[in-house]
């Protein structure tokens, strides 16, 4: 399969989050606005190790996109095991009946990992996420949600992976070392393209606009439900043409802890 970075195409980050509740009527969940939730703001901090609490059944978080928005993935992490199951609607109108239903999740949601689905394309202004079962919803720490961008060709072989160590190490006057691990080692990935389109170029441009090196994003090996990467993109990336309207590359991406 082909490989894929799930990117916050959207605004995300500057969207308006408001927590609230569901109930069933008309054409599906209708919501209200509240004060269901705590730390709701943790959702879209691009940090996953805080969660969102308080979190019950029937309670929802819209995000305002400000304006009409095209989506075709959502990603969830959690901190903890979770097995209760989860909605994500779309809609024009800030309140009420939503227009439609983009993803039902059921899967369990594994403990520090990504859960990515994918669906049809709908372009709306608010999406909500929505806690359907009686458990509500525990650990999770972060969403994401936009546009995929699956790689139209393979990378060149030899994708460089290594290990930045996150440790300081001092030596004393009397010659004594001593060392201070500050956090885990980060890893970064290399990827290259010798040959690639037109129309990828323009894409990874488009994506390199949204994030630049400012916002997080999801980078999976597989491009289905594999090794999923939460990275930065370390430096800009390295366009070279080729051939007419044939380019080559170079991406460079870090993991985040």
């Amino acid at each position: 399969m082909a490989k894929t970075f799930y990117y916050d195409s959207v605004g995300l980050l500057e969207s308006t989050i408001n927590d609230g509740s569901v109930s069933l009527g008309g054409a599906g969940y209708n919501f209200s606005d509240g004060t269901t939730l705590t730390n709701e703001e943790y959702a879209i901090d691009q940090n996953i190790t805080n969660a969102v609490t308080a979190w019950a059944q029937n309670d929802a978080l819209s995000f305002d996109l400000g304006s009409a928005k095209a989506v075709d993935f959502l990603a969830l992490y959690f901190n903890a095991a979770e097995t209760d199951d989860v909605k994500f609607d779309y809609d024009s109108a800030a309140t009420g009946d939503p227009d439609g239903t983009a993803a039902t999740i059921t899967d369990a949601f594994s403990a520090n990992a990504w859960e990515v689905v994918e669906f049809t394309q709908q372009t709306k202004r608010y999406w909500r996420l929505i806690a359907t079962s009686g458990g509500g919803l525990v650990g999770l720490t972060e969403v994401s949600f936009g546009k995929k961008l699956a790689f139209e060709v393979h990378p060149d072989i030899g994708i460089s992976e290594k290990e930045k160590f996150g440790t300081s190490n001092t030596r004393s006057i009397g010659g004594a070392e001593y060392s201070l691990k500050i956090h885990e080692p980060i890893k970064t990935i290399n990827l290259s393209f010798k040959n690639i389109s037109e129309t990828f170029k323009t894409n990874l441009q488009s994506m390199q606009s949204e994030v630049q090196n400012y916002k997080k994003f999801i980078y999976s090996e597989d491009g289905t439900t594999g090794d999923f990467h939460y990275v930065r993109l370390m430096n800009p990336i390295d366009f070279k043409e080729v051939a007419y309207q044939r380019h080559s590359c170079s991406i460079s991406l870090i993991t985040q802890i």
